[in-house]
């Protein structure tokens, strides 16, 4: 048994070795511009894009030669703006209304780094996991404005009184998004590094109404961006 307890000990010590060996953590910032893809019962709505933010850190695990998995958890801003030139019927004597919301984000890229002059080319791609936070809402006519707080919902209950009052909080979406990640770019020597990405949501959010979902209507994430990134 001593020697089983000191074989095990001596292979978690090599593993972690190993591991913080291959790591290397960074951080990572950036723009944004963002959307969504707004289907009702007339079709798609169109919509504009949203500019917004992304920053967190990194870490890069080298899986092999030209080869490595990179996740990060960042901050991320996005949203949306639909005014009546849109098609969005429903907006009642407002002019437009913008949506920004915020969310807890974990890409997780598989990234391909040929060499490509004194750098590295980067090509990636994978899934992303994301969590609502809250947000903020503004609506505009006549040249005026109301501004009220975004709430992320699974289903929404007539009878929440969280909803509307004082604070003017209106239900948005389903916190929890899934999508794919797509990203092109560039690794500088002393690694620098700057990269394209682009986000589709792969998931409908669009929230219940009393338990009771509408099969006429979605809502899917768009994003891209422009990321600029350091590792230790």
């Amino acid at each position: 048994m001593k020697l089983k307890a000191v074989v095990l000990v001596l292979i978690s010590i090599s593993v972690s070795h190993i591991i913080s060996a291959q790591v290397q953590w960074g951080v990572k910032a950036g723009g944004n511009l963002s959307g969504m893809l707004l289907k009702d019962e007339g079709g798609y709505v169109k919509i504009k894009l949203r500019p917004g933010f992304h920053l967190g850190g990194t870490a890069e695990l080298a899986l092999a030669d030209k080869f490595s998995l990179q996740p990060s958890l960042l901050l991320t801003s996005k949203g949306f703006t639909i005014d009546k030139s849109g098609g969005a019927q429903y907006l009642y004597g407002v002019d437009r209304i913008k949506f920004t919301s915020y969310y807890i984000e974990l890409p997780v890229n598989f990234i391909f780094k040929p060499q490509a002059g004194n750098g590295k080319m980067l090509l990636g791609a994978g899934p992303y996991f994301a969590y609502g936070l809250g947000g903020r809402w503004k609506a505009e006519a006549n040249g005026m404005s109301v501004t009220g707080k975004l709430k992320f919902i699974n289903d929404f209950s007539s009878a929440d009184s969280s909803i509307g009052g004082n604070s003017r909080t209106v239900p948005y979406t389903k916190p929890f998004d899934f999508g794919a990640n797509i990203l092109i770019g560039y690794e500088f020597s002393k690694n620098l590094y700057i990269h394209l990405n682009g986000q589709l949501g792969l998931l409908d959010v669009d929230m219940s109404y009393d338990g009771v979902s509408d099969e006429t209507s979605s809502l899917k994430t768009v994003q891209g961006g422009l990321s600029i990134g350091y590792r230790f």
